[in-house]
Parts: C-alpha cells; sequence; structure tokens
C-alpha cells in the first residue's frame, strides 16, 4: 500500500480515491476502438459511389419499387368502372357485398341502404361524386372529418369490391323512411345488360 500513498488524490470518511492508471488491455481497446471508427467513417460511411452506403440504399429501394409495382400491376387496386357495375349484377358479388355492407355500413347508412347517420345510398343524389368509381373511392379512402372510416384499409380488396357493387345495385330502390336527399344530383351509370 505504501507505493500507492503518494497517489491518494481524495480522501473522505476514510475512504482513499487513488490515482491509478487504466489496465492496458482495456487502454488498447479504447485506442483500437477510435482508430476502427476513424476507418470506418472513412472507408465505408463516407466513401460514395459504387459500395457506399448511398449506393446499397437506392439499389435495395430500387428493388422494393420494383417488386411493389409488379403486384400492383398483377393486383390493380382500384377496379375499373365495367368490373364494378358487373358486380351490380352478379348474384355471388351481391351476396358478398351485402353480408360485409350488413356488418360494416347499415350502422351508419341504414339495412336497405335509407341513411340514418351517414348519406341515403338509393336516392340519385351524392355528396362526393355518385359515379360507380367515386363511390369506390369514398368507400376506400372515407371521410373521416365527416365520421366515415377508410374501408380500403379495413377490407380485402374482394369485399371492398363487392360493397361498392352493392350500393350500386341499391340506387334507385327508395326503401320506406329514406333520409332527405343530399348534395348534388347525379344519374348513375346503367347496369350492364344480363
Amino acid at each position: 500500500m505504501a507505493e500507492f500513498e503518494d497517489k491518494v488524490i481524495h480522501e473522505l470518511d476514510g475512504i482513499k480515491e487513488y490515482d491509478n492508471p487504466m489496465p492496458g488491455w482495456l487502454m488498447a481497446i479504447w485506442w483500437g476502438s477510435i482508430l476502427f471508427a476513424a476507418a470506418y467513417l472513412v472507408f465505408y460511411a463516407l466513401a460514395f459511389g459504387e459500395g457506399s452506403m448511398e449506393a446499397e440504399y437506392r439499389a435495395e429501394t430500387d428493388r422494393a419499387l420494383a417488386a411493389i409495382q409488379v403486384y400492383l400491376d398483377a393486383n390493380p387496386l382500384v377496379p375499373s368502372p365495367e368490373e364494378l357495375l358487373a358486380g351490380a349484377r352478379d348474384p355471388v358479388v351481391l351476396e358478398l357485398g351485402a353480408s360485409r355492407y350488413a356488418r360494416s355500413c347499415a350502422s351508419c347508412h341504414g339495412a336497405e341502404g335509407q341513411g340514418l347517420i351517414g348519406p341515403n345510398l338509393t336516392d340519385d343524389h351524392w355528396l362526393h361524386g355518385g359515379s360507380i368509381s367515386e363511390v369506390f373511392l369514398s368507400v376506400a379512402k372515407g371521410w373521416p372529418a365527416k365520421g366515415m372510416p377508410p374501408w380500403g384499409r379495413a377490407m380485402p380488396p374482394a369485399e371492398l369490391t363487392a360493397v361498392v357493387s352493392y350500393v350500386r345495385s341499391l340506387q334507385g330502390t327508395h326503401p320506406a323512411g329514406g333520409r332527405a336527399p343530399e348534395g348534388q344530383p347525379f344519374t348513375p351509370e346503367p347496369l350492364p345488360e344480363t
């Protein structure tokens, strides 16, 4: 202990603090990590061009965008108006649409589309456009400011398409107790002949 007596730098309550050097192996790791960090920064993080982090990021992003485009080409998000109108005559599509409508839409628009807190879906007046494509976008994207959720996130694409076709099949039915017309008048596209 005598060898450390001259290195005491602080003493309090009988506890002595010595100024001992750090072990050599720990200092080697310390300086090695500093040198490695500097080399990494110069040779990898700041290296621009081929093999750089930026080039890798851009290549990975391009691959991801290409994969997304392939998926979108194979699975179009917005069906054609013809497909939506044809679904309004297809009993299988209408059955699927009626089932999903009853679970998701009837609480606001009424069991027959007559309108409750949501607008009437059976008349020829529409708040956000009455074409079949506009109805699809309204259902898919919703109108959160007006209380309609974006169903495109919650419904599988087949059910979303079926609900829109079902809503189109309700137009012109005018059930009893329907809500008063709201929005602009719109003449719906004719359904295809069966």
